[in-house]
């Protein structure tokens, strides 16, 4: 006879599965997370197109069935519509937005929006969060919009282009 119960007696053998349900919440959560961010920014069928001075021309000749709208987002995430005649400031992306709509439904963009281009022109410095917006805020509208850059020409180019 014992004054200790035999159950205390005996060791206990038990696994703790607290931290590996843990760690796969937080697997769970990174590719969450990596597949939302991987739809917003890389599957946007966005193609950035490159004008270099010498293809300046062509490109205009090509597209001179579309009608052709310029955007630009500089360093500070400030936007233009940009004219021949001047630059016009752009407090958002909605307003961009609004304006498309306006001269759309105004007749001043025709009736096929594949029609009409956007090009976007970026600053180098340009941080991701305006630039997107102002994607989204087109392609809301029913636009297409290709982001365009011209190569500094200290960039070595590539053989081939």
């Amino acid at each position: 006879m014992s004054f200790i119960p035999e159950e205390e007696i005996k060791s206990k053998v038990a696994l703790n599965l607290a931290p590996m349900i843990d760690f796969l919440f937080l697997m769970l959560m990174f590719f969450a997370t990596l597949a939302v961010s991987r739809s917003t920014t890389k599957d946007t069928d966005i193609e950035l197109v490159e004008v270099r001075p010498e293809t300046k021309a062509t490109l205009q000749a090509g597209i001179s069935d579309y009608t052709v709208i310029h955007l630009s987002v500089n360093s500070d995430g400030k936007y233009k519509w940009v004219t021949e005649l001047r630059d016009h400031p752009m407090e958002s992306p909605e307003a961009i937005n609004q304006e498309l709509t306006k001269q759309y439904e105004n007749g001043l963009l025709p009736e096929d929006k594949a029609m009409t281009h956007v090009m976007l022109k970026i600053d180098k410095n340009a941080k991701w969060d305006p630039i997107l917006k102002v994607i989204f805020a087109v392609r809301e509208a029913g636009f297409e919009i290709h982001p365009v850059y011209e190569p500094e020409e200290s960039e070595p180019r590539l053989a081939g282009k």
